[in-house]
């Protein structure tokens, strides 16, 4: 996975690491509940007996697990990696948000919390049930929610959250208008991810603050008129960690993007801004312009926009 490539480099950890789905360069430190004989819960050891039956019947042999660990507790100092990796994990913790902030607190500054989350269709189970909400995602934070204080009839370690892209650009802005300690930048999304293809993307990188919304909007314009692309491309994604439903800042990173010579990511950036405003006539011809086909509604939007009818 070319973003993967890009952006997982160092000293760095992957979560739930699958020998048949790698995420992580071969060096990656991988952390699970579980390596087969040590396990924080014994309904771990059954999970990973099956998990490791699923590997391999993909013929992969069983990825090794290096340190048995919670997502939301990791065994590392402060600082002391340049990335935390996890592929379909995230809707495994209640807890979102604390998982965030212990993710913050193992990386360096400007490390990389690199995620993908299975799209809300991945599963016929999931794709009947409703969306995730923030306040959800809000409340399982305040009340630190673990596996261990649900109900018992719910399934261990199951799919707690059932997530759209748009969602989780709603829980990063949350998260970081709340000064806990660190926050978030966006680097990076996909709405299908380039890896598998039933996932969402996306790339944070952990900073001390980020500048006020109209510190960043305000002169976004001027610095993409003035053609200084990065330095525009920078003040949308930090407008967009704070507020991802400004489309103009979406598109404003688009072109910026594609002038810095990234046309996959202004491809993705550009999808976000009609999923935000679909019938826009200048977005919808730069997108038709870029890939030679006309902009269709993301598929899981559509499907779960019917639903509610």
């Amino acid at each position: 996975m070319e973003l993967a490539q890009q952006w997982l480099q160092g000293r760095g950890v992957e979560l739930g690491r699958g020998a048949h789905n790698p995420l992580a360069p071969a060096d990656c430190i991988s952390v699970a509940p579980c390596d087969g004989v040590d396990f924080l819960d014994a309904r771990d050891l059954i999970d990973y007996q099956v998990y490791a039956a699923e590997q391999e019947r993909y013929g992969k042999g069983v990825a090794k697990v290096d340190v048995v660990a919670e997502a939301t507790a990791l065994p590392f100092a402060a600082g002391e990696l340049d990335y935390v990796a996890s592929s379909h994990v995230l809707e495994h913790l209640p807890d979102m948000f604390s998982a965030w902030l212990e993710w913050g607190r193992v990386l360096r500054p400007g490390g990389i919390s690199f995620m993908i989350v299975p799209k809300r269709d991945a599963m016929v189970e999931d794709s009947l049930r409703p969306l995730t909400g923030l306040q959800a995602h809000v409340d399982a934070f305040c009340q630190r929610v673990t596996p261990q204080s649900l109900a018992p009839a719910l399934s261990w370690r199951m799919h707690y959250h059932v997530f759209t892209l748009q969602g989780l650009f709603d829980a990063l802005n949350w998260f970081n208008q709340q000064d806990l300690g660190c926050c978030w930048l966006l680097e990076a999304q996909e709405e299908t991810d380039s890896n598998v293809g039933n996932g969402h993307t996306l790339v944070l990188s952990k900073q001390a603050t980020l500048p006020a919304l109209e510190g960043s909007v305000g002169p976004l314009g001027a610095a993409f008129q003035a053609e200084r692309y990065a330095e525009a491309a920078l003040l949308a994604r930090q407008a967009l960690s704070l507020n991802f439903r400004i489309h103009e800042a979406w598109f404003i990173l688009a072109m910026s993007q594609l002038q810095l010579g990234d046309s996959r990511a202004a491809v993705q950036s550009l999808t976000q801004a009609l999923v935000l405003q679909p019938k826009h006539a200048e977005y919808r011809a730069v997108y038709q312009q870029l890939l030679g086909q006309p902009f269709s509604y993301p598929m899981s939007l559509v499907d779960y926009l019917a639903r509610l009818l």
